[in-house]
């Protein structure tokens, strides 16, 4: 693509995202305590009639306590959240999940519950792959199966490349972070130290409508079916102090002006992964496109692709039955 065009889509994307959020939203950004994620977390639980375990575990890095909630028994199954996201966003799935599996579904460093983490100059290749290998470490989890979504995804290819015989099976939903340098303008944009300042102050302080117009943008295609409990739970969890100072340090670290910091790729890695991995993508998902999803799955060892209509880059809150048995389909096969 010449640089004009690319300059262009960048202006472009810096505008929209302005209009999108910088009116819809209050100047003043004021964190609160992390009791209102924790209330809104539960009531997001009891909406569809779960009651997962909240528990803590100290660990050896990158970050000391992390949270995760835990359901269900049998194997071991992992369940690592995108950049953005947080732990309690997986509700839709985590009972159906948990009817088969022993799932951990974890915070990751500087969201949700799990201690704050500044990710500066941090090697991501390496800190997912710790975090990931720490927590296990703790649990003695000598292996599990693990689901990655978007940074979680990239985290989980990492850790599985260093990690392989730690790792049964790999399911990737929604495009995984690093799959391709290519990444929307807007995010290219946020993830510029002046850009995403001057956006912080413009953008101020987190609201229901923001978080409706933003998902409806870049992570699902189908807001309007989601509860206002949901809504509410997002607002919160952005208001976790630290949690949006964490969120804007992975982004200067993973983002580059020419999209997504070509040292954290993630291409090689799942070229010579010898898991069997899934790929569980929406059709509607901005984040990467299905063409580069099935290019990497045929340079890989045992890949598969399965595609959700009408779904965006979080599949399991457009979709969560189908979602939830392309997971299960994908760990019970051989």
């Amino acid at each position: 693509m010449k640089l004009w065009i690319k300059i262009l889509l960048l202006v472009l994307g810096a505008i929209l995202i302005l209009i999108v959020w910088g009116l819809t939203l209050d100047k003043k950004f004021t964190e609160t305590s992390t009791a209102a994620y924790i209330q809104t977390s539960h009531a997001l639980f009891e909406e569809i009639g779960i009651d997962p375990q909240s528990h803590f575990v100290n660990t050896q890095g990158p970050v000391k306590r992390v949270h995760y909630y835990e359901m269900g028994e049998g194997e071991p199954l992992i369940l690592i959240h995108g950049g953005g996201g947080y732990a309690s966003q997986w509700y839709t799935i985590m009972d159906e999940l948990a009817k088969s599996y022993h799932i951990y579904v974890l915070d990751r460093p500087g969201s949700g519950l799990t201690d704050n983490f500044i990710y500066g100059e941090v090697d991501l290749t390496k800190h997912g792959a710790a975090f990931i290998r720490s927590f296990m470490d703790a649990l003695k989890l000598d292996s599990a199966h693990i689901v990655g979504h978007s940074m979680g995804g990239l985290f989980s290819v990492n850790f599985a490349g260093i990690y392989p015989q730690r790792v049964k099976k790999l399911v990737l939903i929604g495009h995984p972070a690093g799959g391709t340098e290519t990444i929307p303008p807007q995010v290219v944009m946020m993830g510029l130290p002046a850009v995403n300042k001057i956006l912080l102050k413009l953008i101020g302080e987190p609201t229901i409508k923001g978080s409706k117009d933003f998902h409806g943008m870049m992570l699902v295609h189908k807001p309007e079916q989601l509860p206002d409990i949901y809504w509410q739970n997002d607002v919160n969890a952005q208001l976790i102090p630290g949690s949006a100072r964490s969120f804007n340090s992975l982004l200067e670290n993973c983002v580059e002006f020419g999209g997504f910091n070509e040292a954290f790729l993630i291409q090689n890695t799942l070229f010579n992964l010898p898991h069997h991995v899934t790929f569980i993508v929406g059709d509607k998902d901005v984040w990467d496109t299905i063409e580069n999803a099935e290019y990497l799955a045929s340079k890989m060892n045992n890949a598969t692709v399965h595609v959700i209509k009408n779904a965006s880059h979080l599949p399991w809150l457009d979709a969560p039955e189908e979602s939830a048995q392309l997971i299960l389909s994908a760990l019970e096969g051989n």
